[in-house]
């Protein structure tokens, strides 16, 4: 009789924090990362003429350190929130909310790129140069002392781990499952948008979307054109890799009215630059650095004036009443000619967002 051999139980891959490693970030404004005996700043070269040893060094430190951002977001002063998306009872990645952040009138929904965990503009420069430049805590923290309530989306822990903590397909490599409605950085947006922000007590809401996460808020701008104008307020761009060049209109017309982008650049900080593909108002952050992952902490100022000025508005961000009205309609009506379309009401597209939603 043949027997159908047991799978074997995947094993539970071995935690490490930056204790283990003898690391910790310090107390200054900076957060830089140190050595816990010696408080020498951490170096790529900690093990010297070890190039290989360095390296892995180097990628261990990265997820360790960039993992313990979301207990900083929960233990310190901040005070956030964990809420399981989709939820506890199954393999979940969390987001985080300010006290009372989906109570607020104005609510600030920071979404990061390039595949890191949750808080993080970039893991190269939270090793090298600290929390300050390289999390979203300073952005967290000046719109909570704004009296703006904060949300931060996690759109790259998109699979868990046989003991389940949440991943990035760049963290890990083992057994993993993915999170239902989490499974790509667009479905994790378009899921908290439609589950949690869309329905908020918030009365106006401003996204800050760094790098892909551009294309995830210009997908919900072009699936849920409606209910995003009703909602946002604006949206502010920082390295975005949206294109304009997909969206209807309307939706043209919303970005270049209620939409900012600041762009890694060596022009003068908040001088005009060309906006290239982004459709809307394009200006320089003035980074003169050779690392553009610096951008996001080099435009906070700016960001973070441009966000107020949209939220003491009455109506969102200037746009006309008749433009709330329009749905985002099918792209082959932009070919008909405009004595033609005028003759021909247009039927609003009814479909919850994006496909798929409930």
């Amino acid at each position: 009789m043949f027997m159908r051999p047991k799978k074997p139980t995947p094993e539970a891959p071995v935690r490490k924090t930056l204790g283990d490693l003898g690391f910790e970030f310090d107390s200054s404004k900076e957060g830089v990362l140190r050595e816990k005996d010696t408080g020498k700043k951490y170096e790529y070269d900690f093990f010297g003429k070890g190039k290989k040893q360095n390296g892995d060094f180097y990628q261990l430190i990265s997820n360790v350190s960039s993992r313990e951002v979301a207990d900083i977001l929960v233990n310190s002063d901040l005070l956030m929130e964990p809420i399981a998306i989709p939820d506890k009872k199954q393999p979940h990645c969390n987001i985080y909310a300010s006290p009372g952040a989906l109570n607020s009138d104005n609510l600030v929904a920071i979404i990061g790129g390039g595949v890191n965990f949750c808080g993080v503009w970039a893991s190269n420069v939270l090793v090298k140069h600290g929390l300050r430049k390289g999390t979203m805590i300073e952005y967290i923290r000046e719109s909570i002392k704004r009296g703006n309530g904060v949300l931060v989306l996690n759109p790259y822990e998109n699979i868990c781990a046989p003991d389940g903590k949440s991943e990035t397909f760049n963290s890990y490599s083992g057994h993993s499952v993915d999170i239902a409605g989490s499974e790509t950085a667009d479905e994790h947006v378009g899921y908290v948008w439609s589950r949690i922000i869309r329905d908020s007590n918030a009365k106006k809401v401003a996204f800050v979307a760094y790098s892909t996460g551009g294309i995830a808020v210009t997908n919900l701008l072009r699936y849920d054109y409606i209910r995003f104008t009703e909602k946002v307020a604006c949206v502010a761009f920082i390295d975005s890799m949206h294109s304009s060049f997909q969206l209807a209109s309307g939706s043209l017309d919303w970005l270049q009215a209620a939409a900012n982008q600041w762009v890694t650049s060596h022009e003068p900080r908040g001088s005009r630059v060309d906006s290239g593909r982004s459709g809307c108002l394009t200006m320089s952050a003035g980074n003169t650095t050779d690392c553009r992952e610096l951008t996001p902490s080099l435009c906070m100022r700016l960001v973070l004036e441009y966000i107020d000025k949209c939220f003491a508005c009455e109506i969102v961000a200037g746009i006309p009443e008749t433009l709330h009205k329009e749905r985002n309609v099918l792209e082959a009506v932009k070919v008909i000619a405009p004595t033609e379309a005028q003759m021909r009401p247009i039927t609003p597209i009814k479909h919850d967002g994006y496909y798929g939603w409930e």
